[in-house]
């Protein structure tokens, strides 16, 4: 499913019509071959009056998935932008200590935090294996950092609780970043919408049996590949059209 998201989605929609379209095609073709006119007739006809049927249901499918999908990629561009503000609020409060050497240290493993998360995270939040990420070490690195420079100067320095308050507010957004990350349809669901699309085309190229020049049946097929590619082109929160890093770069240049 991973691999079948992260392609371009004109190539999704051309695989899915010719899916659809195929078994449109096939069911109508073996039925004009094998039934005589009076039941093709007939057999048009029931297609006609359960195509209605067919098609609330996979639409009603589609739907409820795309809802469920998108929520995810949301909640993933809010917990991204979230922790750019927050990475902003800590380099302000770092920059405002008394120590600027503590600070310097800090606001550079802020920074490579944040370009690394957008660098090289990527390709492991879309496949959803967060539990070794390239970022891990330096992330280690700059809560320790903020902890160490904080108990320095808490006596001293009243920004410095500000700043561990930033820190953990950081390390709240990422959890929630990398737990969107492993959001994706249970296959059940998957399977179910699929089954729905194949039995609409199926029963489109039913209710086209007489019918000499079908065109409607393949701008069926058209639409229900386009409803497919819906579905996974934002299945995975970070793969095709989710969420975008691009905050956490800006965040990382203000730095």
């Amino acid at each position: 499913m991973r691999t079948l998201s992260a392609l371009p989605p004109w190539l999704l929609i051309a695989i899915g019509f010719v899916l659809f379209a195929s078994v449109s095609a096939g069911c109508r073709l073996a039925l004009r071959r094998a039934a005589s006119p009076e039941l093709s007739t007939q057999v048009e006809g029931y297609a006609g009056k359960l195509l209605g049927v067919f098609g609330a249901s996979f639409a009603l499918l589609v739907g409820f998935s795309i809802t469920i999908t998108w929520s995810a990629v949301s909640a993933g561009q809010d917990a991204v932008d979230l922790q750019a503000g927050v990475a902003q609020q800590l380099s302000w409060a770092a920059s405002a200590m008394q120590d600027q050497a503590g600070a310097d240290v800090i606001n550079d493993n802020l920074r490579d935090f944040l370009n690394t998360v957008v660098r090289d995270d990527q390709r492991h939040l879309a496949e959803g294996n967060v539990s070794v990420l390239p970022s891990d070490e330096i992330f280690d690195t700059l809560q320790n950092n903020v902890h160490r420079v904080a108990s320095g100067q808490a006596n001293a320095d009243p920004v410095a609780s500000g700043m561990v308050s930033a820190s953990a507010s950081l390390t709240a957004a990422w959890s929630k970043v990398t737990a969107v990350a492993q959001r994706k349809l249970p296959a059940v669901l998957v399977a179910l919408i699929l089954a729905s699309g194949l039995c609409l085309a199926a029963v489109v190229g039913m209710s086209a049996l007489t019918v000499e020049r079908p065109f409607l049946m393949y701008l069926s097929a058209l639409i229900s590949a386009m409803s497919i590619a819906a579905v996974l082109i934002t299945d995975f929160p970070f793969i095709g059209i989710g969420v975008n890093l691009a905050p956490l770069s800006v965040s990382a240049s203000s730095i």
